[in-house]
């Protein structure tokens, strides 16, 4: 039977977002509280629809911790993130994580759990399900909430350079000054050997760049793999 190894924030994110209630008491308070019933009905719902749509029950599902290594490689990392987590989310993620078989590791973000998960070799039948296009980094077969597609391997190691060269202003940090997506692509193309790390380098350094920002970059970059975990758990990290 089909695994589904899922990406349970967006689920939670969504289902708190979708339950928050405002009550007015005057012209002057208005209170946010989380319908705690209706977000579990909306997480038993998106979860259902999974199953039912890959047609099995075998799930395992991944949350982010609290704590984050990339915050201590770049503690900028996710800091323009200044909105709120919807009302109630705390609450329901720990219902969640009692009712669906579900992974969090201290320290790890739960694209880096799946990363870990798709490349440990433990599961030969599975679908990644989550909408981040950073989980594009893997050679395997990911539905991204719209459609199920097949990653191939060098748009897999590709995307991780071009996501290093671009960075991601979603998670606040800049990549080489003057790159985007169009350019990154014209320099990672010239790479015929499977070594990308000299041209990004090169494209920090000629940006007016240090080599440790580009290593940086990197290292916030990469979605973790089972063999970036060292034998205490902790990410070891990219190291030219």
């Amino acid at each position: 039977m089909t695994l589904l190894l899922i990406d349970f924030d967006p689920i939670l994110y969504r289902a708190a977002s979708t339950s928050e209630t405002e009550l007015e008491f005057n012209p002057e308070c208005t209170v946010v509280i989380g319908d705690f019933k209706r977000g579990k009905q909306i997480v038993k719902q998106l979860m259902r629809e999974l199953m039912t749509r890959f047609e099995t029950n075998h799930v395992l599902c991944f949350t982010t911790s609290p704590t984050n290594f990339r915050k201590e490689v770049f503690p900028a990392y996710k800091g323009n993130r200044v909105k709120r987590k919807p009302a109630g989310y705390l609450k329901l993620k720990n219902w969640a994580k009692e009712t669906y078989p579900t992974y969090e590791r201290e320290g790890l973000e739960a694209d880096d759990l799946l990363g870990v998960a798709a490349t440990s070799g433990k599961h030969p039948d599975f679908i990644l399900c989550s909408p981040d296009k950073d989980l594009q980094q893997f050679p395997v077969k990911i539905y991204n909430g719209k459609e199920l597609f097949q990653q191939t391997k060098e748009a897999a190691i590709f995307k991780r350079w071009e996501q290093a060269l671009t960075g991601d202003q979603t998670d606040g940090y800049p990549g080489a000054r003057g790159i985007g997506p169009k350019r990154a692509h014209q320099l990672l193309s010239q790479v015929k050997d499977g070594d990308y790390w000299p041209v990004v380098r090169d494209a920090f350094l000629d940006a007016g760049h240090t080599e440790e920002d580009a290593i940086t970059s990197v290292r916030l970059a990469t979605i973790l793999t089972a063999d970036m975990i060292d034998a205490a758990g902790k990410p070891i990290l990219f190291t030219p």
